[in-house]
């Protein structure tokens, strides 16, 4: 149940014990991921597939609320059929994704929702869509990326020298980030100037552009799994076993984790805290929901610009506590100003935790147990739907100031209480998990054909 990490001078290790190939490009400029071609291809088919997945949300709220009449509850049973799949299907995802190469996952969970936008798209166009058929729709969509996400985080570091890993994590984090503010405003636009049925087929054009990017990845065949590298037990245990074994692994999920069901609470009730609390109106919820995505884009450009830092475990454990203190103070304001300044903080601090969260379980995960491991992080986001729930039963009972406060601090208890517990992690330092330096600097090596 010890960690062993790689020391400098010792290589990562494949399998057949041979180096990554890509590791030969790890040194100075080529910590910046875009540098490598396939990523840049992977990247901006994220940008499409983030905002896809931002639309399904806004879209399918929209077509159950207005275009079909239904009542709120209705709504919840939409997301709650996207997100139940999800949850429960993410660690046998992560699974497939180690017995299956995880780029032709990748692909097909692409393909399959471009079809199901499709599909939609032409249900409303032609008057025959019914809310069952929504509901069917977002399910079928929750198992997809159930089997999408841990396939196309088993996929990054394939796509890059692992040095790049900061970059690569961050900036994929930032597309959502930025998603976050123009998401929601570009998807009311769309249905707005073209209609319901029309803006479904604009995003189902734009998922399949993200396949088009996909398809222009060029990667040597995937090699077999060693037992060093995790590939003797293939079941869905073996995931388990290891992050529950290893503190870096469990402090890492287990804020994830804390983040989706209790930190987001702040983000679910921000609308109530902006109209009842603060009088602040539409226009008040609109600045504080931006306060927050700017301060989560300056942590991502602080991480590509700085990486995970010395400390690493010091800085993911005390951002995250500082996380917890920062929107519980946002909490107990009353005027828009420093909320919106509480807020900013707040997502800064946020994005720096979860960003060298994840950057670190890519830099220490096995490569045979990859999928599995990203499986239960990607079981972490997505209960964000869960936690949704839990905040607003909360605030019925004791108020949004206080669910918003406690939720926030629950992150920031969690952390501390690792950080008391996990000399490991106090003690863990950047060179324990970053590759060791290339011998000489290189540029990356031509792709080679599939």
């Amino acid at each position: 149940g010890v960690m062993r990490f790689r020391r400098p001078g010792s290589p990562h290790r494949v399998p057949g014990g041979a180096r990554r190939a890509s590791d030969a490009g790890a040194g100075g400029p080529l910590r910046n991921a875009l540098a490598y071609p396939n990523y840049r291809r992977y990247w901006f088919g994220a940008v499409m597939r983030v905002f896809g997945f931002q639309f399904q949300l806004i879209g399918a709220g929209w077509l159950v609320a207005v275009e079909l009449d239904r009542s709120p509850f209705w709504l919840g049973v939409v997301w709650l059929a996207n997100a139940l799949p999800t949850v429960l299907l993410s660690i046998p995802g992560g699974s497939l994704a180690d017995r299956r190469d995880p780029y032709r996952l990748m692909v097909a969970s692409q393909f399959l929702i471009f079809a199901a936008h499709a599909v939609l798209a032409a249900l409303i166009l032609t008057g025959a869509v019914r809310l069952w058929m929504v509901v069917a729709w977002a399910a079928a969509n929750g198992c997809v990326w159930a089997v999408g996400a841990p396939a196309a985080n088993a996929l990054l570091p394939k796509l890059i020298a692992l040095g790049a890993m900061p970059s690569a994590v961050a900036l994929i984090s930032g597309i959502w980030s930025a998603m976050r503010i123009v998401g929601p405003a570009c998807a009311g636009i769309l249905i707005a100037l073209v209609g319901t049925g029309q803006a479904f087929s604009v995003a189902a054009a734009l998922t399949a552009l993200s396949v088009v990017f996909l398809l222009a990845i060029r990667l040597p065949p995937r090699a077999p799994m060693s037992a060093d590298d995790g590939g003797g037990d293939l079941g869905v245990m073996a995931g388990l076993r290891f992050v529950f074994a290893r503190p870096v692994f469990l402090a890492t999920i287990g804020l994830s984790f804390f983040t989706s069901v209790f930190g987001g609470s702040y983000v679910v009730l921000l609308p109530l805290f902006a109209d009842d609390l603060l009088e602040a109106g539409a226009t008040g919820f609109g600045f504080m929901e931006a306060a927050a995505g700017v301060g989560a884009l300056a942590g991502t450009w602080a991480v590509i610009r700085w990486g995970i830092g010395r400390r690493p475990g010091l800085v993911m454990l005390g951002s995250a506590s500082a996380f917890g203190a920062l929107v519980a103070a946002f909490a107990a304001t009353d005027h828009i100003a420093p909320a919106s300044a509480l807020l900013l903080a707040g997502g800064f601090a946020a994005e720096i935790y979860l960003v060298i969260g994840m950057t670190v379980l890519q830099l220490l995960v096995p490569d045979g147990l990859r999928g599995r491991v990203m499986g239960i992080w990607s079981m972490t986001y997505f209960l964000s739907s869960i936690g949704g729930f839990v905040a607003g039963v909360a605030a019925e009972v004791v108020g949004v100031r206080v669910t918003v406060a406690a939720g926030a601090l629950a992150v920031a208890a969690f952390a501390l209480a690792v950080l008391a517990a996990s000399d490991e992690l106090r003690r863990l330092r950047g060179e324990d998990v970053r590759p060791p330096p290339a011998p000489a600097e290189a540029a990356p090596a031509p792709s080679g054909a599939r």
